[in-house]
């Protein structure tokens, strides 16, 4: 192939032209006016996200005041139960036969085995 065949191609960068303004591009980008019915339901919504915000709060608040007091409530409940039982063992030890036969005697008191009788229910 000969070279004067081939073509020479010149390379010519391509002209960068300024962008075009187009008055329909500009609109399509601007902000579209919120209506009053639009801006109602968003303060609504708003009002009403505020609303279950702080009661979820306050609840939360009311909850742990609850445990706090049940806390106390069981705490009570265990030290009276601790009292009960210490009461009963007194009683028992207070009531024993051997000590009541010594405060008996004590007392100058004589069991008579036949005033004693037995009760069943």
């Amino acid at each position: 192939m000969p070279q004067n065949a081939v073509r020479k191609l010149a390379v010519q960068p391509k002209k960068r032209t300024a962008p075009i303004h187009n008055t329909e591009i500009e609109r399509q980008t601007s902000h579209v006016p919120m209506s009053h019915l639009e801006v109602t339901v968003l303060i609504v919504a708003s009002l009403v996200t505020m609303f279950l915000m702080i009661s979820v709060v306050s609840s939360k608040i009311a909850l742990s005041k609850a445990q706090y007091n049940l806390q106390n409530v069981n705490q009570k409940i265990a030290s009276t139960q601790n009292k009960n039982v210490d009461k009963k063992q007194e009683v028992s030890e207070l009531s024993s036969r051997s000590r009541l036969m010594e405060v008996a005697k004590n007392a100058g008191l004589t069991m008579n085995e036949q005033n004693i009788r037995n009760v069943n229910k």
